[in-house]
Parts: structure tokens; sequence; C-alpha cells
């Protein structure tokens, strides 16, 4: 993992900021709720030295007061919830917002490399930005905490200034003892993510491979392996939750301590009459509260270590893989009526008159996965790549388009003769449409599925027709009782393999990319419905670069680039 390159004070001082109206608001009604009991118990002081006089009428404007005090309390600590309830979600959302785009960037510099685990990825957007924002929420906290320790001290050390001083001692002893346990804070935080993190992908995978689990007889170790993922969980979970609450019982059990040396240091005074009756109820109330404060911070130093392991798990996830980045400034709506379009920046077409890659090669440590290959696309000219198993047909594809993220690419790839600097980002719509081996579909509309929410409603309808049309799946949307509108189901499990490649394809070309790139489109296609996909995309006059090794797909190429183990060569169709 990325060590933060800023401090963890620092990244979740950036994200409080984002906005920060509800945060200061937050701050400074807190900051009233804790103090309010410092005029509480000074009130309260006064009451008893007046039992002790003849002034009993002045004791209802100090029971008033007291009402007053307490009711504005009340008041502070209802709005405070609801400001800093809004500040807590907006800074998770700002968390989760930049991991999101950085993972659905394409290209570019704000683009983060892929997660190569869909379990680290959930964990990481459901429980990072939460101990990240609970960091920021323990402030609040100690700031009303130092707040209301300072009023109170000034208040008290008129009174007896020895006992006051006794107070800081269990503030000091958790500070010291919060830092010696900081690494196993850290250590344990980390060990529960991975076990978490490694329990949410199986169980992912298992629930996606259901089918072939049952098929294959193998639920019952399945079930074991879920089990023993299950104890290292529970075992890891217990020792971050132990070392967790355990500081927090410390730092409670050394406020009990101090309020005892308060009362020990106080004996002499009060056992020779030199605090009144007054000056001990005020010192009672006070010290009720004071307990509050070592608790919250060691709260917040534990915390501290735990949003150090978060912002390094979330950094895996945005660009540069640096902690920085996650807490990047970003616009967020605070009410659904305050959201603004997307305005999502676009690529000025350059229409592709003729694509050159200029030896290109792929590594992957130590293993070789494509080799010096060099062919030309001219426009609207229709190329297949062939080769066998492991011959690097996809790798070729992928460090065309950018996609290549663990390996090292060599060679250039050139559009109308300028080189492409950065592919990931060039290599998208309207430039660029890849459909990979296996499409992901979700559980949404046919026409959400194509369109993605990328087309203006005006022009929606003839684009999605066109795309349907030119993906040979057009008959099939016919039939079906909802047409455009039918719902798919979890990654387009309602449909047949044959139609979830061609509503793929459909939405590769609903942009009308200048480029498309199709990675073994006729593996879920029979012949009869492959030949009319390729004849329907010659006739739009499309630019196709396509992995195939149907005779059909040969037939109809212009141009054959045949991949092998250690050369490749391009034959004109």
């Amino acid at each position: 993992m990325t060590a933060p390159t800023e401090s963890v004070w620092r990244l979740g001082w950036r994200i409080s900021q984002n906005q920060p109206k509800p945060f200061w608001l937050g701050l400074v009604l807190f900051v009233v709720f804790f103090t309010m009991p410092v005029a509480s118990g000074w009130l309260v002081g006064e009451a008893f030295d007046l039992l002790a006089g003849t002034n009993t009428r002045s004791l209802y404007w100090l029971a008033g007061g007291l009402a007053v005090a307490e009711f504005i309390r009340l008041l502070a600590v209802y709005h405070g919830a609801i400001q800093f309830t809004i500040s807590w979600t907006l800074m998770q959302s700002l968390l989760q917002s930049n991991m999101l785009a950085a993972q659905v960037a394409s290209g570019g510099p704000h683009a983060g490399r892929p997660t190569n685990s869909a379990g680290h990825a959930i964990s990481y957007f459901r429980d990072d930005p939460k101990d990240v924002a609970d960091f920021v929420d323990s402030w609040i906290d100690v700031s009303g905490g130092v707040a209301y320790a300072v009023v109170a001290f000034a208040l008290l050390g008129s009174t007896d200034w020895k006992a006051t001083l006794v107070v800081v001692i269990p503030m000091v002893v958790v500070a010291v003892v919060t830092k010696m346990l900081d690494d196993r804070v850290k250590e344990a935080r980390r060990a529960d993510r991975d076990a978490t993190s490694a329990m949410t992908g199986t169980l992912g995978d298992v629930l996606a491979a259901a089918t072939s689990i049952s098929v294959n007889d193998a639920a019952e170790p399945v079930v074991d392996e879920i089990g023993r993922m299950a104890d290292v969980r529970g075992r890891t979970a217990v020792k971050d939750r132990v070392l967790d609450d355990g500081l927090i019982s410390f730092a409670n059990g050394s406020s009990d301590v101090a309020f005892g040396l308060v009362l020990v240091v106080s004996a002499a005074a009060i056992a020779v009459g030199d605090l009144t009756a007054g000056e001990i109820a005020l010192f009672s109330a006070i010290l009720a509260y004071m307990s509050f404060l070592p608790r919250m911070i060691g709260r917040m130093l534990a915390r501290r270590k735990q949003s150090q392991v978060s912002f390094e798990n979330m950094a895996s996830l945005v660009a540069g893989e640096q902690p920085a980045n996650t807490a990047s400034r970003r616009a967020l709506p605070l009410r659904l009526t305050d959201a603004a379009p997307i305005d999502a920046p676009s690529q000025q077409r350059i229409p592709l008159e003729r694509l050159d890659v200029e030896h290109l090669s792929v590594r992957f440590g130590d293993t070789v996965a494509l080799d010096d290959v060099s062919f030309s696309l001219p426009r609207g000219s229709f190329t297949v790549v062939t080769g066998p198993v492991g011959s690097g047909k996809t790798s070729l594809l992928r460090a065309v388009l950018g996609l290549v993220w663990q390996g090292e690419v060599t060679g250039s790839v050139r559009w109308n003769g300028v080189e492409v600097a950065d592919r990931g980002a060039f290599f998208a719509p309207p430039h660029a449409s890849f459909l990979p081996q296996v499409p992901q579909l979700i559980s949404d509309s046919l026409a959400d599925n194509i369109v993605l929410g990328a087309l203006e409603s005006d022009n929606q309808s003839d684009e999605l027709g066109r795309a349907l049309r030119l993906a040979a799946v057009e008959g099939d949307v016919a039939e079906m009782p909802d047409g455009v509108d039918t719902l798919v189901g979890p990654r387009g499990l309602r449909l047949s393999g044959g139609q979830r490649q061609r509503v793929a394809t459909a939405r590769a070309l609903v942009r009308r990319p200048e480029l498309i790139v199709l990675d073994d489109l006729s593996s879920a296609l029979d012949v009869e419905t492959e030949l009319e996909l390729w004849r329907n995309l010659g006739a739009d006059g499309l630019t196709v670069l396509a992995v195939s090794h149907r005779a059909v797909a040969m037939e109809l190429a212009d141009q054959i680039i045949e991949l092998g183990s250690s050369q490749s060569r391009s034959d004109g169709g």
C-alpha cells in the first residue's frame, strides 16, 4: 500500500472543507452543547450558596437561568446533529465519488488503476469512507471537550487550583498509552479490512458462479472455504475491536481515577471548611462532565491510525495511487433539487482516416504477451485478428486502446499520422468503442444498458434503433413484450448468451465511434447471425478491428492479422 504523502490530519481537514458550511455550523453548535454544563454547574453552585443565607428569592432567577441553559443545550445538540450528519454524509460521498470517478475514467490523469478484486473494492467503498468520517467526527467531540475544559479549568482554578491541575494527568496518560499502541491498532485494522475484503469478494464470486458450483457438486468444499475465511475474519475482528474498545475503556477509567484524585486533593479543604457548599456543588457538577475529554482524545487517537489504513486502501483506486487524490475537491449537491446536470467533458471528434500500429509489444514481467506487431487500418476497413490461444490477441487489442495496466507496453499508435500519447483517454467515444470477450450488463432495462445515459433525449430513440439494427438484435427486441424497456436481470441473465453479446455490441455502436474494437464477438453467435452483423457493420462504413476464428469473418475481412508464438503477419482480404 502507498503511504500517505500528506498527514492523516491534513487529509481529514481537506475532506471536511470540501463543503465547509455544515461542518462549521455543526462544530459551533456542539461546542455550545458541550460548554453549557459549565453554566449549569455555576448556577447550581450559586444556588447552594444562597440556600445557606436568607435571600431565597434569587433562587427563582437561578432556577430560570438553569432552565434556559438546558434549553439552549437541547437546541444546540438537535441542530448540531443535523448539520454534522450532513457534513458526515458529504465527507463519505466525496471519498466514494473520487474513487468511482477514477475507476470509470478512460485514461487521462484522473484515471485509477483497475482493481484486481471486486471484494476489496466493495470493502473500500463501504467501510473506509466511514472510518475517515468517524475520525473527523471525533474532532468535533474533542473540540467541544477542550472548550468545556478551558472554561471549567478557569472557573475551578479560582476555587482550588491543585484539584484542577490533577484533572490534566489522565489526559497525558491516555495520549502516551495510545501512542505506544499506534502500530498495533493499525495492524489490527488492516488485518480486519483484508479479511473482510477477501470474504466479500469470495461471496460475490460464489453467487456469480452458483450454477457452476451446483452442477460440479462443489457446494461442500466451497462452504468449507467460506467457513475458514469466516473464522479468520472473526479472529481479526475480535482483535481489532478489543484494541479499539480497550483504548476507549482505558480512557474512561482514567477519567474516573481523575475524579477520585480530585476528591483526595480537595478533601483537606473540605474538612477544614475552606470550600463552601456551593463550591463543592460546582466541583461535583463540572467534574461529572470532565471525564468526556480524555475519553474522546483516546478515541480520536485510535481512529487516526485506523484512518491511515483507510486512506491507504482507498488510494489503490484513485489516480497515481496517492491518498491525497481521494480528497480532491468535488461539487456535491446537498439536496436533490441542487443537483446540476452532469457536464462530463467530451472529446472533440477527430474523424479517422488511418490508424497505424508500429512495433507494438507487451510484456508481463518475464512473459512476452505480444512481440513487435505492426499494421495499418484505413477508414472503413474490416480487419480480423486471429491466432492460437495465448498468441496475444486480447493483449494486442488492449495495448492499442491503452488498457494494459500492469504490463510493459512499447511501440506507438498513430491516428491520422499523429501519435496518440494517452491511448486510454483518447480511445473512448467518439473515437473508439471496445467490446471485451465477456460483456457486462447491469440489472436494468435494455435501453439503459445500451445508452448508459450518454445520449440526449431528443435523438436517443433514433440512435438506439440504429444501434439495435446494426447489432442484429432488433428482431429479438421486437419480440420482447416490453421492447427496449425489457429488464435484463442481474448480469443480463434473462437474455441468451448471443443476445447479451449483441446488446453489448449495440452499446458499443450507439455513439457512432470512428473505430470499433471487438474481442471474439462471434463466440456466442450462430453463423447466420454473425454474417448479418458483419455485413451490417460493413454497410454502415465502420472501421472494425476484431478478434475472430470464424471463416465467415475472414471471408469478409479486408485484412487478416495472424498472430503466432514468434511472429505475426498481415494479409489482404
